[in-house]
């Protein structure tokens, strides 16, 4: 088929939900690979990750986004205009992912946000094994059909993948018909070096408590390849103060060589590759509220 086949569809589905909602792990099941990271932790996800998924006829631009929030710092200002821009802007459909066990209070601002777009809107509820009571479900179906205009609605339990696929191909029904936006076989948009900062960061969430998690950022120093057993990973973890720098390193380094080896077993599972990941702490203070730091680490253009 040539790529300007007037029957290829192709366009962006745009994942938008509350913290925690399951939209990573919604997103790692369309793409069948595991790109955005996945932690039980709020604000996991920071910055908007693309997943690529293709069929005969179609090419789905899936598109992950940061939880919906109350921006309390620069940061999750940033997150939230990621948000704003992908499903005002970016999106040919959006797919409303709401968490069954959550309240239709809590997604009010969200639901207003929604009705503003033009696109079409599908309704996700996750986490449907969680509600004993199945007549829950049709009355937050019909409280959220209530309020937006969405066009299909489906129950899925996007940890074990039940109902992704019938949501995948209704994507494919709704996207616009158009040339692919990228080469075929391509999965992201990203390259290696920010999926291993993300993985890194996403042991940091599952390793540590409190606001340790939130007031990290990794970034990639050294990335070689193509030198066999040599391979080597050098990263920076910055955090704002020196007593989360001591908590991170650890007593005698136990904690910081515990976070090593797990992000270094996720970044060599993801890349295919045998990698030594060394790490390092350094203090950037207050960098979630400064701008020139946020530039600097790719947040802002």
């Amino acid at each position: 088929m040539l790529q300007d086949d007037l029957n290829f569809k192709s366009g962006f589905a745009v994942l938008a939900g509350l913290a925690n909602a399951g939209k990573s792990t919604l997103l790692n099941k369309f793409a069948g690979v595991d790109l955005s990271p996945v932690t039980h932790k709020p604000q996991t996800t920071r910055q908007n990750i693309l997943a690529i998924c293709e069929g005969r006829d179609y090419q789905i631009v899936f598109v992950d986004t940061p939880g919906f929030l109350h921006a309390e710092y620069k940061l999750q200002e940033v997150m939230l205009n990621s948000l704003n821009q992908a499903v005002s802007e970016d999106a040919d459909l959006v797919l409303f992912v709401y968490d069954a066990t959550s309240t239709l209070s809590k997604h009010l601002e969200l639901v207003k946000k929604l009705k503003e777009l033009y696109c079409p809107i599908l309704l996700v509820i996750n986490k449907v094994d969680l509600v004993k009571d199945k007549d829950e479900l049709l009355k937050i179906k019909n409280a959220i059909c209530a309020q937006l205009p969405i066009k299909k609605v489906f129950y899925v339990n996007a940890k074990k993948g039940e109902g992704v696929d019938q949501v995948q191909r209704a994507v494919a029904d709704y996207i616009p018909f158009s040339p692919p936006y990228f080469p075929k076989g391509q999965l992201t948009d990203r390259w290696e070096r920010f999926y291993i900062a993300e993985f890194i960061r996403e042991q940091i969430f599952l390793l540590y408590n409190q606001e340790i998690p939130y007031s990290t950022f990794v970034e990639v120093e050294t990335f070689t390849e193509d030198l066999g057993d040599k391979n080597f990973i050098r990263a920076i973890i910055y955090t704002e103060r020196e007593n989360q720098k001591a908590i991170l390193i650890g007593k005698g380094g136990s904690a910081i060589g515990k976070l090593r080896k797990n992000a270094e077993d996720r970044i060599c599972q993801f890349l295919q590759k045998k990698y030594r990941l060394e790490l390092r702490v350094e203090v950037a203070p207050a960098w979630r509220s400064n701008v020139k730091q946020l530039k600097k680490f790719g947040y802002i253009d």
